[in-house]
């Protein structure tokens, strides 16, 4: 533990220095000038991340509804958790996965806990699913659009490929299940061989059930796979105009810059790759950034425009954040108020002297 804390500050105090580096090579007014002059166009990014989680939730709706076609979470009730979630994870350190806990927590109050679990499993694979393929268009649209040279066009090809292999093998999770597959290799792993041997022996019944539930899907309700996946991939697509809106709003400061759909879309996917690739930088300090000059730059597009963006994703990201800690709150309320009235309901039914009598 004291180790891994050791490690989590050296990766801060890196990511510090760069940021530190980064705003004095830019110069804080040029950067402050640009904040100002987004202005009200933030409220236009606030809207498109709203449509993105209305996406994210019509996706996890294909997933959790049965095979009649009957959705078991009204819809408001499932985006409130989508938006939760995703709050919950932005702030979960190292690997974003604590919102997790916290949807299958929410939804036990429709289904089983197992079908919960397979429910939230099955979106999370479908999230990553999607930005992978949506990864892998990416570079195909880089090499046509850009005809990099041909080192990049090598190293772009070779990410092809182990994207390409990813894919494979998330199908064959979809087929065959995922959880018994992964603690069984976990086992094998010294650091982690005693406690998924623990679980795997005690839980074995229950993994295999959420197993047999992840795989029904792609096997028997093929058309909510694809439906899912189709509404999860154009989210990500939709992520994209982020940059464009605040590029737009950036244009009096840089009137010599022009971001295409196509230069969207490239940053974007160079951007969260390499963020995906430095994770274990705690709030991906200096490591958001640099991503996103570096993909810039891939565009052929300055550094400062660059900086000024991440730092509204932050801002952006902050905003919703807040938003889905206050909804976990007002649902909390909500559902501690009803039963309230319900254990008071109860109590009067056995006291005869509470009864109204017409």
């Amino acid at each position: 533990m004291k180790n891994k804390n050791i490690l989590r500050f050296l990766f801060l105090s890196a990511g510090l220095i760069i940021l530190a580096f980064m705003i004095y090579k830019i110069g804080i007014m040029t950067i402050l000038e640009g904040l100002y002059k987004v202005g009200w166009w933030f409220f236009a990014i606030i809207a498109l991340w709203l449509i993105i989680y209305v996406l994210n939730a019509i996706s996890w709706k294909f997933i959790i509804r049965n095979e009649e076609g009957e959705a078991h979470v009204p819809f408001p009730k499932l985006l409130k958790i989508t938006i939760s979630g995703f709050a919950v994870n932005y702030i979960t350190p190292f690997v974003a996965l604590g919102g997790e806990p916290y949807k299958v927590f929410e939804l036990k109050d429709y289904m089983n806990t197992s079908k919960a679990t397979s429910c939230v499993i099955l979106y999370s694979m479908m999230h990553v699913f999607a930005h992978i393929i949506f990864w892998m268009a990416s570079i195909l649209l880089t090499l046509i659009y850009l005809k990099p040279p041909w080192f990049s066009s090598l190293l772009l090809a070779s990410l092809f490929t182990f994207f390409f292999f990813a894919v494979i093998l998330f199908l064959q999770g979809y087929k065959k299940g995922l959880l018994v597959r992964t603690f069984r290799i976990a086992s094998k792993i010294p650091l982690l061989k005693k406690l998924t041997n623990k679980v795997y022996n005690n839980k074995l019944d229950k993994l295999q059930e959420i197993d047999s539930q992840i795989a029904h899907l792609h096997t028997y309700r093929r058309s909510s796979f694809y439906r899912s996946f189709a509404v999860e991939f154009i989210s990500r697509v939709a992520g994209c105009f982020e940059v464009s809106i605040i590029m737009y709003a950036l244009s009096p400061l840089y009137p010599n810059i022009h971001v295409t759909v196509a230069d969207a879309i490239i940053i974007t996917a160079g951007y969260s790759l390499f963020a995906n690739l430095v994770f274990f930088v705690p709030m991906q300090i200096g490591s958001r950034e640099g991503g996103y000059m570096l993909a810039f730059q891939a565009v052929a597009l300055p550094s400062a425009p660059a900086f000024i963006v991440s730092l509204l994703t932050r801002i952006r990201e902050l905003f919703w954040i807040l938003i889905g800690f206050m909804l976990m709150r007002i649902g909390t309320r909500i559902q501690s108020q009803n039963t309230d009235v319900i254990s008071d309901c109860k109590s009067n039914e056995n006291n005869p002297d509470l009864i109204v009598k017409e």
